[in-house]
């Protein structure tokens, strides 16, 4: 069966290295694949680590804390991450070992499979190999960083490739998400959209929305095989337990389509509440998860949370960067229980409060300020955590997603500048407010408006906290106050001297220092 190349031009074109070995070797599925790696050989490219360089600690306030934003997408490689790693390829590549186009007797068991399963039957494609493609499961609370441990490990793997020379096209690996209602209906839906978007095809359109979901497990299994998926990955399956109308029955004729009749290998990945109902699942269809079920547990301390908190800890864009201590170490842990995604997202709102409040430095304290204020949603699903009781965490799994969510938009800073934004509206206020302040106390309006500009167009102005600002419009409200800022203003801009330090020299900012010290 020849498919059609009108997207070759936007694929990665195929070109083969040789396989050493006899099962491998001429299957252009496998030669045009990237060399199958260990865990150890990826230790030096598995993470990703943001740019960091000391003197970026002396940037004004704003910048910094658009450092800060850098660590959204901080990874470090994790012992744990070395399995993934290795399943990951292993899933791939032994999955295509008994998929080789070139083989005769392979078409013509495809395009066996292709016709009666246009004719609403479904038949195995190719007998003689193994009775069912390898799967795995991987299961844990989230924020330990499944998704993003498979998706990276994925990300050394092309998406699709164009086989010129053999009239294929080639989809290596798909990952699709469970819909938030659990719908299966919607999850076929959309693996046939993902696949058209990514190889250009219009398989959604010929298929069309009103098909019953027997009809569509078909329809996927036969695109998935007409392009030769190296492996579908299922994401956030706990979904499709709520869903209405499902059952086992139907889940389980999806899995077993994909691995027993296609030989397309799987991966599901979810919370420890879809555990249990898929383990089940899996041993009622025999062998169809033979590469096993693995449960990735958050952090305890000890090795790994040290190794885990000490690398993360370098990235601190304050000024008296604090060393870690054993004290620090135990309030990070107390608040995030050793969950991957809690421990950055503290350490970046942690930052982001010491760079806005001045005080530059991190302490116990202020850390169990940070999460007490910014941890709300989480609480109940953290006690739940450190009971250690399964059926206490199970009944909080959702909140503790939807609060992993608020954090994550809290400390995206990355679109257009989000926290240059919010720091300039807080000097704008603070600016009407002080112009109103020294115009209601009878100040000349043209002085006033040429001193406030003068203030805060200071290189130091990004710099004022807004106690200070609300200390210096507090003195401004106050006739005789007001008019010796003003007398330090002018003899400031005659002296061509900044005019914040004129004013913190003759304090000004006083109440706030006092109240810092």
């Amino acid at each position: 069966m020849t498919e059609a190349l009108g997207t070759e031009t936007e694929l990665i074109p195929a070109f083969y290295r040789h396989s050493a070995l006899p099962e491998c070797a001429g299957n252009p599925l496998i030669e045009a694949l990237p060399p199958l790696r260990t865990g150890e050989e990826m230790v030096p490219h598995f993470g990703r680590k943001p740019p960091f360089d000391e003197t970026e600690r002396l940037l004004p306030t704003t910048h910094r804390m658009l450092c800060v934003s850098r660590l959204n997408n901080y990874l470090v490689m994790m012992p744990t991450h070395a399995h993934i790693i290795e399943q990951i390829g292993l899933l791939i590549h032994s999955g295509y070992m008994h998929r080789n186009p070139t083989l005769p007797k392979f078409k013509k068991s495809l395009v066996e499979f292709y016709r009666q399963n246009m004719e609403g039957t479904i038949r195995a494609i190719e007998s003689s190999g193994p009775s069912t493609a390898p799967s795995f499961s991987l299961f844990g609370v989230s924020g330990v960083g499944k998704s993003t441990a498979v998706e990276r490990a994925l990300s050394f793997y092309p998406q699709a490739l164009s086989h010129v020379d053999h009239g294929i096209l080639q989809l290596v690996w798909i990952k699709v998400d469970c819909p938030m209602d659990g719908s299966l209906k919607q999850l076929l839906i959309s693996i046939i959209a993902k696949i058209d978007a990514i190889l250009g095809t219009n398989h959604q359109q010929e298929i069309g929305r009103t098909s019953t979901i027997d009809k569509l497990i078909l329809d996927v299994a036969k695109i998935a095989a007409q392009h030769h998926l190296g492996v579908l990955i299922v994401d956030e399956i706990q979904h499709l337990l709520d869903a209405p109308g499902i059952g086992p029955a139907k889940m389980l004729n999806f899995f077993v389509t994909f691995a027993n009749e296609v030989k397309i290998p799987f991966a599901v990945l979810g919370t420890p509440k879809a555990r249990k109902f898929f383990d089940t699942l899996f041993r009622e269809a025999r062998r169809l998860s033979d590469h096993g079920s693995t449960v990735w547990d958050r952090m305890a301390k000890g090795q790994d949370w040290d190794f885990f908190l000490k690398a993360l800890w370098r990235y601190q864009w304050l000024q008296k960067a604090e060393s870690l201590t054993p004290e620090l170490s135990d309030a990070m842990y107390t608040h995030t229980q050793g969950i991957n995604a809690l421990v950055v997202r503290l350490f970046q709102l942690v930052q982001l409060q010491a760079i806005r409040g001045k005080t530059e430095r991190i302490t116990a304290k202020l850390i169990n300020k940070v999460a007490k204020e910014k941890f709300t949603l989480l609480r109940p699903a953290l006690d739940a955590l450190r009971s250690g009781h399964p059926d206490r965490i199970k009944n909080f799994e959702d909140l503790l997603a939807d609060g992993i969510i608020q954090l994550n938009e809290q400390v995206d800073l990355s679109k257009p500048a989000q926290a240059l934004r919010l720091a300039e509206k807080r000097l704008n206020d603070e600016r009407r407010r002080l112009t109103s302040n020294l115009l209601h106390i009878g100040q000349d309006p043209k002085c006033v408006g040429a001193l406030v500009e003068k203030l805060f167009s200071s290189p130091q102005a990004d710099n004022i906290a807004s106690e200070q600002l609300e200390a210096l419009n507090r003195k401004a409200r106050s006739p005789s106050t007001a008019s010796k800022l003003v007398a330090i203003f002018q003899e400031a801009q005659a002296e061509n001297r900044d005019p914040i330090e004129a004013l913190s020299s003759a304090g000004y900012f006083a109440d706030f220092e006092e109240k810092m010290t």
